[in-house]
């Protein structure tokens, strides 16, 4: 699990209020699912997911879950609720995975969930895909840092029977593990399920496909695809995605189109992934799961993280107790427009403008001269400069 200092907490605000700015923009709304669901909505979400769920029983014996994702929770909200189409949602949720600790990796995150429920048309799915690149550039990446890989759950499953495979699921779970695996594990895997060497080579040059027009097969699918595509370049980012029939995403809700971000070197597991699940729910929906600890690190190695301090408008210095009631009345009048800290340490002048050029540029000195001539003292902590303010012009 995770403490979150207010050095981390201001980054993880930064992004936040990113993903809700891109998100606003395109006409979406913010929801909040319960963090306990019942554990039999994750039932579809793969083989992995349910072994790595914080379940426990409670009082009426009910299994319960901490979410480990929030899709099924979207799809389990909108059955309860008289709803407009389409449905444009999004959501920032803290979820939690019993899994193996690495790089970008905890047990407990934040995650940044976006939807479309309702539209069976592949411009849906363009539209999501255009949020993730517009979160990911107002993040300062660009061409030269990520890429989307996109694919299509039909047609891997086409190809798959072309090639004359039966054991889809199976061989399906093998290609999604693909990346991790070395090139003659990854054979040896598909040998254990049976594939023939000429299976396993006709195999691996679908997976080598990067061009839609090479794909020779009737497929829905491949029409999907090529729908998509269309509309990305509508949007003109097709530069930033391509083509990778390797991409079958672990949910086993996912029919139609799968995506993933990652950054240009692949130097990390996906920022970001998703896809279309159209019988998940009462409608057809498109989405993706962006998670805060992995885009953390990529901006870190990008150096595109920026450098977030602690900032206060004023800091007020009482130069003795007494005065300490005077300066309080001047911190309240200053915070009806800013941002204002005010010493509660009973430190002496020197350490109090010490800790205040820490944190603000504009330090206000709260002596008795100048408040019997009803003016305080403005010094700016980076010229040095300084001068008299009647306190009732401040």
């Amino acid at each position: 699990m995770t403490d979150l200092y207010p050095e981390e907490k201001r980054i993880q605000n930064y992004l936040f209020n990113i993903f809700k700015t891109i998100s606003l923009k395109y006409g979406y709304e913010e929801i909040e699912p319960p963090i306990l669901e019942s554990a039999d909505i994750y039932k579809k979400s793969g083989q992995e997911i349910p072994q790595q769920m914080y379940t426990f029983k409670d009082k009426s014996s009910r299994l319960l879950a901490l979410r480990p994702e929030t899709t099924p929770s979207i799809a389990r909200m909108i059955q309860n609720k008289s709803l407009q189409l389409p449905i444009k949602w999004f959501s920032i949720s803290r979820c939690f995975r019993y899994e193996r600790e690495q790089t970008g990796r905890a047990r407990e995150f934040d995650q940044f969930n976006l939807d479309i429920i309702g539209s069976s048309s592949m411009q849906a799915d363009a539209e999501t895909i255009k949020t993730l690149i517009e979160i990911l550039k107002a993040l300062k990446l660009t061409k030269k840092d990520f890429f989307i890989r996109i694919s299509n759950r039909k047609l891997i499953e086409d190809l798959l029977k072309s090639i004359n495979i039966k054991n889809i699921k199976e061989v399906s779970r093998i290609i999604d593990k693909k990346d991790k695996l070395s090139e003659k594990d990854f054979k040896l895997a598909l040998k254990d399920l049976k594939l023939s060497n000429q299976q396993i080579l006709q195999l691996q040059k679908i997976l080598k496909i990067s061009s839609l027009n090479k794909i020779k097969i009737q497929s829905q699918g491949l029409q999907e695809l090529k729908e998509l595509f269309s509309y990305l370049k509508s949007y003109k980012i097709q530069d930033y995605c391509r083509l990778d029939l390797s991409i079958m995403r672990g949910f086993d809700y996912y029919t139609s189109t799968v995506f993933e971000a990652f950054d240009s070197k692949k130097q990390f597991r996906a920022i970001a992934g998703g896809g279309r699940y159209d019988n998940l729910a009462s409608f057809p929906g498109v989405g993706y799961g962006l998670g805060d600890k992995i885009l953390t690190l990529v901006l870190e190695s990008k150096n595109k993280l920026p450098s977030l301090k602690k900032q206060i408008d004023y800091y007020i210095a009482p130069v003795s107790k007494s005065i300490i009631p005077k300066a309080i009345q001047i911190a309240e009048k200053l915070r009806k427009n800013y941002t204002v800290e005010i010493d509660l340490l009973n430190r002496n002048l020197t350490k109090q403008i010490r800790y205040a050029s820490s944190i603000t540029q504009n330090l206000i000195i709260v002596g008795e001269k100048d408040l019997k001539n009803k003016k305080i003292t403005l010094r700016n902590l980076k010229t040095g400069k300084e001068k008299k303010i009647l306190i009732s012009k401040l």
